[in-house]
């Protein structure tokens, strides 16, 4: 029996669009990684966003968090201007949430919002300009 992914991204005009599932452990961080900076290579010379789908995700060892804030930071430093985050119902998932994403020196003009849906976060996406109507 195959297992399923544990993430899935998919890059739409200046958005990615970012699904996390299930436990991740370094591997799978190192993978969404690669995966992550290869996808968004085309787009990161002007402003883009990133919606966070992370309702499926699970407790996942601390080792990931390390990744994942390199990842942050690496995305600031590449043009990142706008993050919605569709959240978990679950408070242990997104204390690791802010704790894998927790990094100093946020750009002063990054929004970050929540998003109860993906029609909500792509209506956002719309309104501020990275996704055509």
């Amino acid at each position: 029996m195959k297992n399923k992914k544990a993430f899935s991204l998919n890059l739409e005009q200046r958005v990615l669009w970012v699904r996390a599932d299930g436990i991740w452990n370094a591997r799978t961080a190192k993978d969404y990684v690669q995966e992550f900076r290869q996808l968004v290579q085309p787009i990161m010379a002007r402003p883009w966003a990133v919606v966070l789908d992370i309702r499926n995700w699970q407790l996942s060892p601390a080792d990931v968090f390390s990744l994942l804030k390199d990842n942050t930071y690496w995305c600031f430093q590449h043009n990142l201007s706008h993050v919605q985050t569709i959240y978990a119902d679950n408070a242990v998932v997104m204390w690791q949430f802010v704790k894998a994403t927790e990094v100093s020196n946020r750009p002063v003009n990054l929004i970050s919002q929540t998003a109860d849906s993906e029609d909500t976060a792509r209506s956002v996406a719309q309104a501020a300009g990275f996704l055509d109507n």
